[in-house]
């Protein structure tokens, strides 16, 4: 059914937009839960390796990596920067403190 440009419309589509970003933002929570498990083993597997956990020259390579996605789908990279310090970071956080 085509948009006339009536508010019913509008609220329909804005009612689909919502459920539509709810979708994506379970899928968002359910994949960064999946990042912390593989960041725990990844800690795990530095521990018995006798590595640190903290490595900063492969933590920049990360955001670097991910700037130029970002970039490359038409976001600002800066601002996926600061999203990715943050998930990093939660990562570090659980390799440490197993």
């Amino acid at each position: 059914m085509s948009d006339d440009g009536t508010p019913h419309d509008a609220a329909e589509e804005l009612a689909r937009c919502r459920a539509e970003i709810e979708r994506v933002d379970n899928e968002i929570v359910r994949l960064l839960a999946h990042r912390v498990a593989l960041g725990k083993r990844t800690g795990e597997l530095k521990r018995t390796a006798g590595m640190p956990i903290l490595d900063p020259t492969r933590e920049a390579a990360v955001i670097r990596r991910v700037a130029n996605v970002a970039r490359d789908a038409g976001l600002p990279p800066e601002l996926v920067r600061e999203v990715f310090w943050q998930i990093v970071g939660m990562s570090r956080r659980v390799q440490e403190t197993e």
